[in-house]
């Protein structure tokens, strides 16, 4: 038997009416994913590294995440994580919004130059519990809110609590250029529209083999085949989570005509749009009857 009693006057590290809500929840399982550089805004996202090892470029730096480490990604950093091909990894990400820490900046969670990455030290088994409990939960129910920000509260403090001592990082910057940096952003705020290398040469006033060469130097892909990229991961997103016809989600990534999306989507992705929205309704079903009986959910992305 435990008990423990509490003092009612407790101290609350959130402004008044700022506390943390979820606003995204993902589940990256696939042996090779990527997520492509992009930026959020206005979200922060608190990332849980479930298995294997995956690889972050915050910024201008390089970081490695191992099975049980915790990442903060701060709004506003460009940022890509991928799998590791010979540890696949599995997260948990969180993108929570609307939260400021007293004396902090709004979606701040980090101090100045300290490290992204942290291996857990505080509360290692409710962090990983919440996490499992949200990858069950969310598929099967849309409107509990308030127990949605309860679990985006308790993940933002203990994430907190793990990171507050926590600061720069050792590990070496990659500077990047900063107009091939300025092309990265422009890319992934308007993948939808119609993009050309020409164009990309006329609006950065370089060439364009100075931006082929440098974009992929810096970014191991070509412009185009981010953009292509990046319309791909929003796709996949439009298939799980909407009930959009496979016209409309071509249109609004930015393909015109669905046969060459739908063609696109199965060379890099490796199966029709079709199949892919099949096979996730299908883990849908398969999750409900095993969390049913076990309590538990499998991983699909």
């Amino acid at each position: 038997m435990y008990q423990r009693c509490f003092d009612n006057v407790m101290e609350n590290i959130f402004e008044q009416g700022k506390m943390p809500r979820l606003s995204r929840f993902v589940i990256s399982d696939d042996p090779k994913w990527e997520s492509g550089h992009h930026v959020h805004d206005n979200e922060t996202e608190l990332i849980y590294v479930k298995k294997g090892v995956a690889r972050l470029i915050i910024d201008s730096s390089l970081y490695v995440a191992h099975a049980d480490d915790i990442v903060v990604v701060e709004k506003g950093r460009l940022h890509a994580v991928a799998s590791d091909i010979n540890a696949p990894a599995t997260t948990y990400t969180c993108a929570l919004h609307g939260f400021r820490l007293r004396g902090w900046e709004e979606n701040q969670l980090l101090q100045p130059h300290s490290c992204p990455v942290a291996s857990v030290v505080q509360g290692k088994e409710v962090i990983k519990s919440i996490f499992d409990e949200l990858s069950v939960l969310l598929p099967q129910s849309h409107n509990l809110p308030s127990l949605h920000d309860a679990f985006a509260y308790t993940l933002t403090v203990l994430f907190y609590e793990n990171f507050k001592n926590v600061y720069r990082s050792e590990q070496g910057v990659i500077r990047k250029d900063i107009l091939i940096k300025d092309i990265l952003v422009y890319l992934n705020n308007n993948y939808r529209e119609k993009i050309t290398l020409g164009n990309l040469s006329k609006k950065f006033r370089a060439s364009v083999s100075y931006i082929c060469h440098e974009f992929t130097k810096e970014y191991h892909i070509s412009p185009i085949n981010y953009v292509i990229q990046r319309r791909m991961t929003e796709a996949k997103f439009s298939l799980t989570n909407t009930d959009f016809s496979l016209a409309e989600i071509s249109v609004q990534v930015g393909y015109e005509n669905v046969d060459h999306f739908t063609k696109l989507f199965q060379r890099h992705v490796g199966c029709s749009p079709s199949d892919y929205r099949k096979q996730f309704k299908n883990y849908m079903a398969e999750s409900a009857h095993y969390s049913g009986h076990c309590g538990q959910s499998p991983l699909f992305m």
